[in-house]
């Protein structure tokens, strides 16, 4: 019988010492990649704390720039014209608590022909490895005096603001400035009566008749105003849309209108005289189609007016079957006190009007149909309620 071959004892010791120094090598490798691992993390994490510490002091700059009190030149404010081209250092020397030195640099240009500057804040420093980093912030600074910011909370009742072409915001915008103070606008295109605004205060001053029909308001002079009358009335202007789709949206009220009237009931008092309203077909070079309408108040010896609008339809009827027409009145509690309590917001009925009230607008759909609704905020309403029957 053969015996099994057997390895001397001291080679047995050899190979556990070769499998020792493997592990040992195996092990050091691992333990040097951790440590550079470590290294690089501690890098990237340092890194990026003065790149935020760099981004707040560029901010920190240009909100510095905006903050300025008067547009002028002023030694004991800061001022616009004063925002120039300047570089800073911070470091623990400035009092500032960081591990590096940060190079604030910002660049200024005037814009033209907008009364801005444009401001690049460039912030850059080395890192601990002496590498160079850097951010830039870009904005723009307008020219806009800061008075203004506070006008609209602290100006008194009587004083009037100035909106689109630095006259009343109760003006339409489509009167023509005559120039003289005053604003003109013909309700409709083919009207041969012409109604002048006070710029200052929006509210209309004269009723001017015997208008050429073919003069457009655009064209409207002084000398067209030969045979007018004073007044001092209110401006009341919407639109009417016209949906046939089922069901309707508020937002695509685009159908060809149907003839009809408006009319301006008024309550509260004995009024000098009626309401004067128009309406006018409208349809833009979008293909957009509506009805323009308006109508001129003269209010109540305490310059207040109160009434209700409706549609008179011409040829149609209202109604709640699917050949009648329901009218929808665009209405939304714009202001969040939980009601249509403000002229504003189109109420059913106004009440204690005493200045011009504009997009007054309403909706037609088919009698079967609900009035749409949907969101509403300060510069589009697309909320809607029934108005009629």
């Amino acid at each position: 019988m053969n015996k099994p071959h057997t390895f001397p004892h001291h080679q047995q010791r050899g190979i556990s010492l070769v499998e020792a120094l493997i592990a040992l090598l195996v092990l050091s490798l691992g333990m040097l990649t951790v440590s550079r691992l470590q290294s690089h993390l501690r890098l990237g994490s340092d890194i990026a704390r003065q790149r935020a510490e760099a981004v707040r002091l560029g901010q920190e700059d240009l909100e510095t720039l905006r903050a300025y009190a008067v547009l002028a030149a002023s030694g004991a404010a800061r001022s616009w014209a004063g925002i120039t081209s300047a570089s800073v250092t911070v470091d623990a020397s400035t009092g500032y608590a960081t591990n590096t030195r940060y190079t604030v640099a910002r660049q200024i240009v005037a814009t033209s022909p907008l009364a801005a500057k444009t401001a690049a804040v460039a912030v850059s420093w080395n890192d601990h490895t002496g590498e160079a980093q850097r951010v830039v912030l870009n904005a723009i600074i307008a020219a806009a005096d800061p008075a203004y910011s506070g006008a609209l909370g602290i100006a008194p009742a009587a004083v009037h603001t100035k909106g689109a072409f630095a006259r009343s915001s109760r003006v339409p915008l489509h009167a023509k400035d005559l120039g003289n103070g005053s604003s003109v606008l013909k309700p409709t295109g083919t009207s041969t009566v012409a109604f002048v605004f006070d710029n200052t205060t929006g509210r209309v001053s004269a009723r001017c008749t015997g208008i050429d029909p073919g003069t457009a308001t655009r064209d409207l002079t002084l000398g067209h105003l030969a045979n007018c009358s004073s007044v001092s009335a209110q401006w009341l202007s919407g639109s009417v849309r016209f949906s046939q789709a089922s069901p309707p949206d508020a937002a695509r009220g685009n159908d060809a209108p149907l003839a009809f009237g408006i009319v301006l009931a008024l309550s509260g008092g004995s009024y000098a005289s009626a309401p004067e309203c128009s309406s006018e077909a409208v349809q833009t070079e979008a293909g957009d189609r509506y009805v323009a309408y308006q109508c001129v108040v003269v209010p109540l010896a305490s310059g207040r007016w109160f009434g209700r609008s409706t549609i008179v339809p011409s040829g149609w009827a209202l109604g709640s079957g699917a050949n009648e027409r329901k009218v929808c009145r665009y209405s939304a509690d714009l202001d969040g006190s939980g009601a249509i309590d403000s002229n504003e917001e189109h109420p059913a009925a106004y009440s204690a009007v005493d200045h011009t009230l504009a997009n007054q607008n309403f909706l037609v759909v088919k009698g079967s149909e609900a009035c749409p609704v949907g969101s509403a905020d300060a510069f589009v309403n697309l909320g809607t309620v029934t108005h009629q029957p």
